[in-house]
């Protein structure tokens, strides 16, 4: 599996370690992958994660689970400032030829990587 990501952040050295969510199930899975590609532009990046994981399980073939999720957590990192924000705005799994569209709210990530869930 694939993820596709747009977010929108100040910070030029801001990376994404993981991302934490909550599946349509309500169980709770850590996004991790193998590789990724960053792709910095005026507004904050894109990214390319290749070989996505819930958890230490390859995703592959369990593209259906990720509908209606909620991300609930983010794990960020950047040498420059201790507390970053970022704002994801398009999320795009592809697996096996299918794909899958996520568009999360326009909620901050806050400082200690948390989601503010207001909508």
């Amino acid at each position: 599996m694939t993820l596709y990501l747009e977010a929108k952040t100040s910070i030029p050295d801001l990376f994404i370690d993981y991302i934490e969510v909550r599946l349509a199930s309500g169980e709770s899975a850590s996004l991790n992958w193998d590789e990724s590609e960053i792709y910095r532009n005026p507004d904050g990046f894109g990214a390319k994660y290749k070989g996505v994981y819930f958890g230490e399980e390859p995703a592959n073939g369990r593209l259906d689970e990720l509908c209606d999720m909620v991300i609930t957590d983010i794990g960020l990192y950047s040498d420059t400032v201790s507390k970053p924000k970022i704002t994801i705005s398009e999320m795009e799994f592809v697996d096996n030829g299918r794909s899958l569209e996520f568009s999360p709210p326009k909620n901050c990530i806050q400082e200690d990587g948390h989601v503010d869930e207001k909508q």
